[in-house]
């Protein structure tokens, strides 16, 4: 018979090979969905040959020959042959499926040189599923693994051939190769491998109530997620969700050595089914992953992470066994994979993170399954008492609770069907039920927490990337000058924007497109715009309160976004919604920006004095700041901001709020620190104080810089700022004012920068 299997071998192998060097030279186009056919036709052999009876290797324990097998290294050959099979097998079932960098390489120099081993020792293999009598007798199932191993070898060497361009990996790729390989080979290792190597009766021990052996192996359940998670995290979508996918079904397939066609028709069937709300795990995460069965996942990912946490801990297998043991490793691999496999599908971002809707269609689906187990369990009992899906026919769960929970069970109801008897605890099952809802919906938040510290930590990891690699950068622009001196020495008293752009996230809409502004030393700069505008986008990207997503911004010539500390050292910021810790005086307030700002005592002593009398607030320096007014915490908010003498001033808003005396004061503190050389750069909607106090005004719409213009040149012109503004921004043409181009000179212009009578007009359309 053993030439028939070959027979087979070389049919699968041939049909494979010719389809693709014919398609290949004349529709490579259609070579990827002949492909797919023979993947899906190998799943098919794959499935049928191992549902329809058990792998003769898994009898042998401790390498003992037996069973077909002449010699412990024959075992251990067999052994690999099937083990690295099953890798293989998925790889090319799902490889047609997926454009992945490292997936030809994985076929090329993984799955091909199995494949060729295992045509080569094809008797070897199906001694291994099947025994010595399927050699020499008629077997349907070595007759699908004949056709397994050809399709396998013709998937192989025509994925080689076709991908022969992609197999080549460069130095850092071959970690990943390696990486994925071992992955590939430890995803698939059977279920019945740690007994073939070892003597389970040496391994007998209680793995039960946290003790230490239990400890020990619920320690993988917190480190294979994290592992896998930082392999994954910067990998392609397509690598993602096939790693996923490749992992889940072979747990699948792994979960299924108890769970086969014999199982489900056989005499134990009732209690056989995959009915187990773990077990049911099993299956949906795999369909969930192939058929992106989006509203199926989520009740997964409530419902079976929780189920699987709470079995591993509270496991139901008897006191003393060997860990080595088929069921104690699928115990523990299928639970593993149904508490975190979920919660990796949706922290790689396969499916979004769930919202209250999905956790309300999850509780719908999850008492669907809890009144069918009901029914089932109930109807089921009468021909098995073993009976018992979901732990909640029996006292399991209520006997880990104690006597409280056992009085619940006191309450029954019982009626019957013809002969059958069907036997229900209502208040037990109802608290049963109403506690592991109110458990699945706490554990969301903790879910949410982690998500939320791993992306913060990983946010905090690339920050400190990007400072390193922009230091360096710096380092190399400044071209050996002190880190601490402006990027562009020219520009020592200006605040520049050049081509900012600001995008939220990955929004398609940008809130600033390509703003350019130039704020010389000694102007008073007004920013005007309706609501929404970008106003305070540009302003907190200035400030270093937000990135930049393209273009620049300089602050007196230091860079912002890689030299943050300086430029925001120049910087005096008056938010728009101030926060002030008011617990503080603010003396004691305005002290601590001082401090912040390395201000000495004599130069901080000396600006407070002044400024407390300017604006009226000596008297109230030593009170609480929570006693303070709206209009006196705006005081110290101004205050605070120019303790430091900072070169440039802005101001978001400054005057709401303010009463005309408070008013007036800040605006003469604008013009004081003007007149000093400085940049006062504000935005406001009081567009009579603009036109009264400003120098030159920016008018933004819509994410975009509408037009500069000089404010001095527009009142000579009889242009109202008023009407001027409400023309830009309801979208109408803006006029040119025809100015003078003259060049400014000291007469016009003092060394401050500050106007004194007619200048230049910068004017932008």
């Amino acid at each position: 018979m053993i030439g028939i299997y070959y027979l087979l071998c070389a049919v699968g192998a041939g049909a494979v090979v010719a389809t693709g060097l014919l398609l290949n030279k004349k529709l490579p186009t259609k070579l990827n969905i002949a492909l797919k056919i023979f993947s899906l036709a190998l799943a098919a052999a794959l499935f049928f040959r191992y549902m329809l009876g058990t792998d003769n290797i898994a009898n042998v324990i401790n390498l003992q020959p037996g069973y077909g097998f002449g010699s412990s290294g024959i075992v251990a050959m067999a052994f690999i042959q099937v083990w690295f099979a099953y890798a293989a097998e998925m790889l090319l079932i799902l490889a047609p499926f997926f454009k992945v960098r490292t997936l030809p390489a994985l076929i090329a120099y993984l799955a091909l040189p199995i494949f060729v081993l295992n045509t080569f020792l094809l008797p070897n293999h199906v001694t291994a599923i099947l025994g010595t009598d399927a050699l020499s007798t008629f077997n349907v199932r070595a007759m699908l693994l004949g056709l397994e191993t050809g399709l396998g070898l013709g998937l192989a060497i025509t994925s080689t051939f076709v991908n022969i361009k992609k197999i080549h990996l460069y130095k850092t790729e071959w970690v990943w190769f390696a990486l994925a390989a071992v992955g590939c080979l430890l995803a698939a290792f059977p279920s019945y491998g740690l007994q073939l190597f070892l003597d389970p009766n040496k391994y007998t021990m209680n793995p039960k109530d946290l003790n230490i052996y239990h400890r020990i192996i619920l320690y993988p359940m917190a480190i294979i997620p994290v592992v896998l998670f930082l392999l994954l995290r910067t990998k392609s979508f397509d690598t993602k969700r096939f790693a996923l996918m490749y992992y889940a079904w072979l747990g699948l397939l792994n979960f299924s050595f108890y769970h086969r066609f014999a199982d489900f028709f056989g005499p134990g069937w009732v209690t056989a089914l995959p009915l187990h709300l773990c077990n049911t795990a099993m299956y949906i995460t795999p369909l969930c992953l192939t058929f992106k069965w989006k509203k199926l996942f989520y009740f997964t990912y409530f419902i079976n992470v929780l189920g699987a946490f709470l079995a591993m801990v509270i496991p139901n297998y008897s006191n003393t066994t060997s860990i080595v043991s088929i069921s104690i490793w699928l115990f523990y691999m299928n639970h593993y994979q149904a508490f975190y496999m979920p919660l990796l599908v949706v922290g790689l971002g396969i499916f979004r993170r769930p919202r209250i809707k999905e956790f309300k269609y999850s509780m719908v689906g999850f008492a669907v399954y809890f009144v069918l187990m009901l029914i089932i369990n109930a109807w089921f009992t009468n021909y098995n008492a073993g009976v018992d899906y979901f732990f909640i026919n029996s006292n399991f769960i209520a006997d880990k609770l104690g006597q409280w929970a056992e009085r619940t069970r006191d309450i029954v109801w019982s009626f019957n069907i013809g002969e059958s008897v069907f036997t229900f605890y209502p208040l037990y099952q109802f608290l049963f039920f109403l506690v592991y809802v109110l458990l699945a919906f706490a554990l969301w938040f903790i879910y949410e927490l982690g998500y939320n510290a791993v992306i913060g930590w990983l946010d905090i990891a690339e920050r400190n990337k990007k400072i390193k690699v922009d230091k360096l950068a710096l380092e190399v622009r400044l071209a050996g000058r002190s880190i601490e001196e402006p990027m562009n020495m020219e520009n020592a008293n200006k605040l520049i924007l050049k081509k900012f752009t600001k995008r939220y996230g990955t929004s398609d809409v940008y809130a600033v497109k390509d703003a350019d502004l130039e704020v010389n030393g000694g102007e008073i700069y007004g920013f005007l715009g309706p609501n929404g505008a970008g106003k305070s986008t540009i302003i907190k990207s200035i400030v270093g309160i937000q990135t930049i997503t393209d273009g620049s911004i300089e602050v007196c010539g230091y860079d912002v976004a890689t030299q943050s500390v300086m430029a925001k050292r120049q910087i005096g910021f008056v938010p728009d919604h101030y926060a002030l810790y008011e617990r503080l005086t603010a003396r004691e307030y305005i002290n601590y920006i001082a401090d912040l700002y390395e201000v000495s005592k004599e130069d901080r002593d000396e600006r407070l004095t002044r400024m407390a009398n300017r604006f009226e607030l000596t008297q109230a320096l030593d009170n609480p700041i929570r006693t303070y007014s709206h209009g006196m915490k705006q005081k110290v908010t101004i205050m605070s901001a120019l303790i430091h003498n900072p070169k440039v001033w802005i101001l978001d808003e400054p005057l709401t709020g303010l009463d005309p005396t408070s008013i007036f004061q800040v605006k003469e503190c604008m013009r004081e620190h003007a007149e000093a050389g400085n940049i006062v750069f504000f935005s406001s909607h009081i567009i009579d104080v603009v036109e009264r106090i400003c120098d030159r005004i920016a008018i933004i719409r819509k994410g975009q810089i509408q037009c500069v213009r000089d404010v001095h040149e527009m009142e000579k012109s009889g242009t109202s700022l008023e009407s001027f503004y409400m023309s830009v921004i309801n979208g109408g043409d803006v006029e040119p004012i025809a100015v003078e181009q003259a060049k400014r000179d000291e007469d016009d212009r003092p060394s401050n920068g500050r106007r004194r009578g007619k200048g230049k007009t910068e004017a932008k359309q």
